[in-house]
């Protein structure tokens, strides 16, 4: 059976199995702690063009009373973290859209879902996953909170998706901040008053005292223990030069790099990242209230966006929060390392 392009989307949109492909799966699973087992969960492909695949996640409550969800365990249009688990072949498919800074507020925020009612989202995967090879997708939640269903979608060509960000110097102002006896990093602002360029220059020398101090206090402490223990969890080889390697990093970036600084109004949080484009920090309206330094500063924020940089050792977004990050610890000190948090308020942490 010979499908053209067009006919093979619009199979797919019909749910017609073909040779080389299968419709959207609709597997539905009951919640886990979430809520009771009337929480259910479906996917449903929407739309699908060379560039685009258009999802429908659904979690439906078909109990007498309302659910609340945490609002992190659940996708959003426009995904701000790794809340999806995306496998092609069985081979997991990397995360390539925001990693989001939060407000304490939205760290613990719940989504409520009516009795009867369902929460429906439509996500564009293409432009958070690389689909770009022919395949068998499986799309569930990361989430322990919830007990998802799963979508599956069989693909035989690729979808191109559209790019995570683009570096851009319109608009832009370039500054250069030296400091005795370390190089000059280069800022380059975008979109930023007057105001906001003198408050990130602050915010960039104080997140680099908070960089050198951490590499100094892992120096003297090769052994771990103290507030190694408190954010990273029991010592261990690896980890602990995990934890080096992430502070000299961030350090060189800097004191030797261009950062790019995006101020985004539109943008609620607090700051996010592409993990892989490297140094380009985007700053929300959350940004702006937060303390110079101390729990969830300005200039902490600035350490925790740079430990997601590839180059910088690619930190995830496991948990967010203080006595999150200090549980995480104690539970699974492989991902306290790799936890932009954790690296946060470790480095925070010191004073």
């Amino acid at each position: 059976m010979h499908l053209s392009r067009r006919g093979f989307w619009a199979a797919l949109l019909a749910g017609i199995v073909a040779p080389g492909l299968i419709p959207a799966g609709s597997l539905a699973a009951p919640a886990g702690p979430a809520g009771p087992a009337a929480l259910t969960t479906t996917y449903q492909v929407v739309s699908a063009t060379d560039t685009t695949l258009t999802m429908r996640f659904t979690a439906r409550n078909s109990s007498s009373a309302p659910i609340d969800v945490r609002s992190l365990d659940l996708p959003r249009a426009h995904q701000i973290g790794e809340v999806l688990s995306v496998t092609r072949d069985g081979t997991p498919v990397e995360y390539r859209g925001k990693l989001v800074k939060l407000a304490a507020s939205e760290k613990s925020a719940y989504t409520r879902i009516p009795a009867g009612g369902a929460y429906t989202v439509d996500m564009r995967l293409a432009d958070d996953y690389d689909l770009s090879r022919a395949g068998t997708y499986l799309v569930t939640l990361t989430s322990t909170g919830l007990t998802s269903g799963r979508g599956v979608v069989r693909t035989v060509t690729g979808i191109r998706g559209s790019a995570a960000a683009l570096r851009t110097t319109a608009g832009t102002v370039t500054t250069s901040i030296q400091r005795a006896g370390v190089a000059a990093v280069t800022l380059r602002f975008s979109n930023c008053s007057s105001s906001e360029q003198s408050q990130l220059r602050t915010a960039i020398g104080n997140a680099l005292t908070y960089a050198t101090r951490a590499r100094s206090w892992l120096a003297g402490h090769t052994a771990g223990g103290g507030n190694y223990l408190t954010w990273f969890g029991a010592y261990s080889p690896a980890r602990f030069n995990r934890a080096t390697t992430t502070f000299a990093a961030i350090t060189d970036e800097l004191t030797n790099r261009t950062v790019d600084l995006v101020c985004d109004a539109a943008s609620p949080y607090m700051a996010y990242v592409y993990q892989a484009d490297h140094y380009r920090i985007h700053l929300g309206r959350g940004y702006w209230p937060a303390a110079a330094t101390g729990w969830d500063s300005k200039a902490g924020t600035l350490i925790h966006e740079s430990s997601h940089f590839t180059v910088n050792g690619g930190a995830d977004d496991h948990v967010y929060g203080l006595a999150e990050g200090q549980q995480l610890a104690r539970t699974d000190p492989n991902k306290a390392v790799d936890n932009a948090d954790n690296i946060e308020h470790f480095a925070e942490s010191l004073g």
